[in-house]
């Protein structure tokens, strides 16, 4: 692949968006009609925030160019999606399947997970099982070699599993588009820009596109040198999460009205909770566009009680869950209930609580009555009788979404994410049980995207995200062990060795990659 590619070493001091975007201006073209044009042009970028950032300059830059179609490079891989490869659901009921009578949807989950890592390099337990006796060479290759041929049994059964229920699997997916990659009209041009953590099989994806529809490669590199050393800049050691985004947000605070505020990038994705709380007390907004977790989310939350309920029947989750705005709008326009009737009803529940400490509905229920027993029946009634989507429907069906207002857009951006959530797990000939711990745990696991609100809003950026900054200052937060540089230890299944015997991305190779990030951001 490098013979053909060709490999263009970004200028070293300079932001690396700028000296992208000058490359790419010296291959815009006039289409037919006359106009400024890259679509001949395929992007690769490492982040969706990426591409965002990149069309933003280009933008800003040209004015009026038809902009190059901007991918991440699993799309090179498998190209876009297709209905008939599993999802994460239709993985997770497969391997249940195949670890029989004490699976768990934990356990699968597990291989699952494992299978992801693998899939960075288009491998399967059958593939891992044949090649570790040549890389494993120790005292424990003897079991490590079991381990794996068990795992690829295990393997075999999940596959029969996808097969029965008409799913291709995604590895196998991978590999037979590897060898004949998705087609991308129009295209003449591949440019990988600042790719500081490929997928290994995109070279390959690479190689076979080249090979088929002779396009040209270029890949934008950010230098990388060991010998470099790195710029010193201000460092402030935080002892706590909370002490750190204090910090963050007094800085930010002091930016003065006519002043640019500086970039904001948070490598440790769990502080950002820590870094809004911060910034909301001193009257400071804060958005993070790319994954947010839909848990955290008003709807995600609502929706993650309903899934509880259902599988549960938790009292302590029935109290919460009828003292949200939006259930007690829903119940008082159901029951014709005012809101001091309403009121009314939640204080005799809680009498009834405190005598009675219930742990589920049913503990409770036929013990109470009036406007209360009403209330307790309309729930009970849509969790016995309602799928997840009808309850929502009837909660917000007077809910008016402006598009002008944050909060509606991060609604519609949430129930987009819930309603793909739904299709994907309650499938037709799925038992409701199975549907609904499925539903659940893709609940916990899913996140959605939201571009971000307007005005003087301060964006977030992961660590991934600071080749493509544009700002002239850069704040960095949760620079934290194991986060930078990030490392895997331990793993029970792939240790660091085998990784890299296998050509999955491995610890050496990430340390490089942070690195070079760093090294690029102090310059």
């Amino acid at each position: 692949m490098s013979e053909v590619m060709e490999r263009v070493v970004l200028e070293p001091g300079r932001k690396p968006v700028d000296a992208a975007v000058d490359w790419l201006a010296a291959a815009v073209c006039a289409d037919p009609s006359g106009a400024k044009s890259l679509s001949h042009v395929l992007v690769v970028v490492p982040t969706a925030q990426n591409g965002r950032r990149l069309r933003q300059k280009l933008a800003a830059r040209f004015g009026a160019v038809v902009p190059p179609t901007v991918v991440e490079p699993q799309h090179l891989v498998l190209g876009a999606d297709r209905p008939d490869v599993a999802g994460r659901a239709d993985e997770l009921v497969a391997f249940l399947e195949a670890l029989g009578d004490k699976g768990t949807l934990e356990v699968a989950a597990q291989f699952s997970d494992i299978r992801g890592i693998l899939g960075g390099n288009a491998l399967s337990f059958a593939d891992v099982a044949a090649q570790i006796g040549g890389i494993l060479t120790d005292e424990t290759a003897d079991s490590e070699i079991a381990r794996w041929q068990e795992f690829a049994e295990l393997e075999a059964r999940y596959l029969a599993a996808l097969a029965k229920s008409g799913k291709t699997d995604r590895i196998a997916a991978m590999k037979a588009a590897l060898e004949d990659p998705p087609q991308f009209e129009g295209i003449e041009r591949v440019v990988l820009a600042c790719l500081l953590d490929p997928l290994p099989a995109m070279h390959r994806a690479l190689a076979r596109l080249q090979a088929r529809d002779h396009l040209s490669v270029t890949e934008l590199a950010i230098e990388q040198s060991n010998n470099r050393t790195i710029e010193p800049f201000p460092v402030f050691p935080c002892a706590t999460s909370a002490s750190e985004a204090e910090k963050v947000a007094a800085i930010f605070a002091a930016v003065g009205l006519d002043e640019a505020l500086p970039a904001l990038c948070v490598a440790d994705a769990e502080e950002y909770p820590e870094i809004q709380g911060a910034m909301q007390a001193l009257g400071l907004k804060v958005h993070d566009p790319s994954r947010i977790p839909l848990v955290t989310s008003s709807l995600g939350h609502l929706v993650e009680q309903i899934a509880a309920l259902v599988r549960t029947r938790s009292y302590n989750v029935f109290s919460a869950f009828i003292r949200s705005g939006d259930v007690r709008r829903w119940l008082s326009r159901e029951l014709k209930l005012d809101a001091h009737e309403y009121v009314t009803a939640l204080t005799i529940l809680d009498n009834a609580q405190a005598k009675l400490l219930p742990e589920t509905i049913d503990d409770i229920m036929p013990k109470v009555s009036g406007k209360l027993r009403a209330i307790f029946e309309t729930v009970d009634v849509a969790l016995r009788k309602k799928g997840v989507r009808q309850i929502l429907q009837a909660v917000f069906r007077e809910h008016v979404l402006d598009e002008r207002d944050p909060d509606a857009r991060e609604f519609a951006a949430a129930a987009e994410t819930v309603n793909g959530l739904i299709d994907e797990c309650f499938v037709a000939g799925r038992p409701p049980k199975l549907a609904m711990e499925l539903f659940a745990l893709r609940l916990k696991e899913a996140a959605y995207s939201l571009e971000p609100d307007e005005g003087e809003v301060i964006l977030t950026d992961g660590w991934l995200e600071l080749p493509f900054l544009d700002a002239d200052e850069l704040v960095i937060t949760g620079f934290n062990e194991g986060r930078v540089p990030e490392s895997v230890v331990g793993h029970a299944f792939l240790p660091d060795r085998l990784r890299r015997g296998l050509g999955i991305i491995d610890n050496e190779a990430r340390t490089a990659r942070d690195r070079r990030i760093l090294q690029m951001a102090a310059a």
